[in-house]
């Protein structure tokens, strides 16, 4: 078959994307990374027990937005309830989770994927806000950075006319 630029153009634009989609899996690991240590320092605060533990299994189950966060959470909760057996001291690791929720949403999102990806904070934090409301909640959040990564690469290939798009932070 003969190389034709039409075949040279998908190639790269795919290559940009894959490109943008391995850096993006790879800011959401260290995400994940320092959420377990989040976790495991607010935990050891509250004198939950197993609090290691629980940051550990944190680490793997993080990386799945939002249903590894409520699992983590629920978690800690149902050991502080055993642990201290009242209610008042089962609320404690909700507070922990909000917490950490709070600094990844607002910090280390942002922060590590954008610089990962490419996309500046702002952007990511519209692309979920955007991603969640569009798509529908969870599978919204988890595509929305990826879809917003394709559509940078496209959109400075095609629209703002530059010869190559930026290559990707990872």
């Amino acid at each position: 078959l003969k190389d034709s630029s039409l075949k040279e153009e998908l190639v790269f634009v795919i290559r940009a994307i894959n490109d943008y989609l391995i850096a993006f899996f790879r800011g959401q690991v260290l995400v994940a990374l320092c959420d377990s240590v989040l976790y495991t320092i607010g935990f050891l605060i509250i004198g939950l027990n197993y609090a290691f533990l629980i940051g550990f299994v944190a680490v793997f189950l993080t990386i799945i937005p939002y249903i590894g966060a409520f699992i983590i959470c629920a978690s800690a909760v149902l050991l502080a309830f055993v642990q201290y057996g009242d209610l008042t001291h089962a609320l404690l690791p909700l507070a922990v989770f909000a917490v950490v929720q709070v600094i990844e949403g607002f910090v280390l999102q942002p922060k590590i994927i954008g610089d990962k990806v490419g996309l500046h904070p702002l952007v990511i934090i519209v692309a979920v806000i955007a991603g969640t409301t569009l798509l529908g909640g969870l599978l919204g959040g988890i595509l929305a950075i990826p879809v917003a990564a394709a559509l940078r690469v496209i959109l400075y290939r095609y629209v703002w006319v530059k010869d190559q798009a930026a290559p990707a932070g990872g």
